[in-house]
């Protein structure tokens, strides 16, 4: 008798643990079913030692995509095909800061060997060409700390940096007299690197108020100090003096205020799901708003005018195929093609747009397509 309860014991275990189709319907139904979703985050310190990124960033654009899916699966395990994640995430960009190497006050003789008759230049072409004769043959990330007068309604002073990179030369914004007197300093300089870094933020604020600066700008400035001439960039023989040095430091806006930049930056990336992993997805998802069905009546009244007019009276697309006011797919690509061009004419080729819009089909409810920009135009994105 034992022997037969110890027989249908393992006979109820087998078939109750051991059935290997159970996972297989699992996964069938899950790509037939596929849960559909959104989210919008931003990595947190967590995620970064989960990724195993011990300095809270990625060095890179391409380890960010190269990395994530795998993130994603696991953050998202039973989200299919159709999903969309935006993961905003800490980008290392370094840009080096610069100390100046060469300091040069443009004389009245470098005008005129330039043909610039009135003693200063007018131009920033001018102060190219100026550096162009005077350093033919620069170092790369050289940085030339530039004294010069400039005429802009008036005769100024100004004291700019200008930096040798990748084969040009790049404008550095400086500080005058008055903008250092401005910030408190009786001299044209700093008295150390931390005042700098205290006022010049403040000061940023002010000096680019009407240059539409918007978040996540990033902007070199050159400041000088007074230190030891260790280089003896005054040329007098001597390192153990002191003299004005010109140094170049970057500063980030975030949309309200101006900080020192720590050489990272806040990226964002869309992936989608493509019913087997994530992958980088440009998708942007649009509504179409009351604005845009007027914009789609006027273009179209002479092509379809009956169901141009009825779009723009009605504010929905007719898709009832027995109505003399349907608007076919073939018609609403037409639409959506015209459209798109307008709101987003420099869009790049592979760009896909997820529309959502208004129809009547007996009664009002939203439709939902898919297109992507192929050869220049708008197609279904099926």
């Amino acid at each position: 008798m034992k022997k037969v309860i110890y027989l249908l014991a393992f006979v109820a275990v087998f078939f109750t643990s051991c059935d290997p189709l159970d996972e297989v319907y699992t996964e069938l139904d899950a790509q037939e079913n596929p849960i559909v979703g959104e989210s919008k985050f931003t990595l947190t310190d967590e995620d970064y030692d989960e990724l195993g990124l011990n300095f809270g960033n990625f060095s890179s654009t391409d380890d960010a995509k190269a990395m994530l899916p795998d993130f994603l699966t696991d953050k998202f395990p039973v989200w299919g095909e159709g999903s969309l994640a935006e993961v905003t995430y800490d980008l290392f960009s370094r840009r080096s800061d610069e100390r100046s190497l060469i300091r040069y006050t443009v004389s009245d003789d470098d005008y005129a060997d330039l043909g610039h008759t009135f003693g200063n230049f007018d131009s920033f072409s001018d102060l190219i060409g100026f550096l162009e004769f005077k350093y033919p043959d620069p170092e790369d990330r050289v940085l030339v700390s530039l004294t010069y007068d400039y005429f802009s309604g008036s005769v100024n002073e100004l004291n700019n940096g200008f930096l040798y990179l990748d084969d040009e030369w790049q404008f550095i914004q400086g500080f005058t007299e008055d903008e250092y007197a401005v910030m408190g300093e009786g001299f044209p300089n700093f008295s150390s690197e931390d005042e700098a870094d205290a006022k010049i933020p403040i000061f940023l604020l002010d000096k680019f108020k009407f240059d539409g600066k918007e978040a996540g700008d990033i902007e070199a400035i050159m400041y000088k100090l007074f230190v030891v001439d260790e280089d003896d960039i005054d040329g007098d023989g001597r390192t153990d003096d002191r003299t004005t040095y010109s140094f170049v430091k970057y500063f980030i806006f975030n949309g309200s205020s101006w900080s020192v930049y720590n050489n990272v930056i806040q990226e964002t990336l869309q992936f989608g799901h493509d019913g087997n992993t994530w992958v980088p997805d440009n998708t942007i998802r649009y509504t179409i708003n009351s604005t845009d069905v007027a914009f789609i009546s006027n273009a179209f009244i002479a092509i379809y005018p009956g169901p141009a007019d009825n779009v723009g009276f009605f504010g929905s697309f007719d898709r009832r195929a027995s109505s003399s006011n349907y608007w076919s797919d073939e018609m609403l690509l037409e639409a959506f093609n015209v459209l798109l061009d307008s709101i987003d004419p420099s869009a790049e080729e592979g760009q896909k747009y997820v529309l959502t819009y208004i129809i009547y089909n007996g009664s009002t409810t939203n439709e939902t397509m898919s297109v992507i920009k192929t050869g220049g135009v708008w197609i279904y994105n099926n």
